[in-house]
């Protein structure tokens, strides 16, 4: 079922130019823009999370003495397998996140 949404005279023109540069229909380029913002709202949510867990120092170090119980638990079978990121890509998502750790 297709349904009318009324927008300005610029965005209308702004989705059609994306639709004809990427060769798409507009409402699949819309579908896609409404995904990506829901993926940035889940994890502004989820860091919103942990920023408020790490608040809590009890909280955070009870976190704290959990994850070693956790990490790597679900890698049974797995010793073998490459690493989902490169060395690269690890010091990048390091350096955009600077209170996180590498845990090897």
């Amino acid at each position: 079922m297709a349904t009318t949404v009324r927008v300005d005279d610029a965005l209308a023109a702004t989705l059609r130019d994306i639709a004809a540069t990427e060769q798409r229909p507009i409402g699949q380029v819309i579908a896609d823009a409404v995904a990506q913002y829901q993926r940035e709202q889940f994890w502004r949510a989820v860091e919103e999370s942990v920023e408020r867990l790490r608040a809590d120092p009890v909280a955070w170090a009870d976190y704290q003495k959990e994850v070693p119980m956790l990490e790597g638990g679900s890698m049974d079978g797995l010793e073998d397998e490459e690493p989902y990121f490169t060395a690269e890509e690890v010091e990048d998502i390091l350096a955009q996140h600077p209170g996180g750790t590498q845990s090897g």
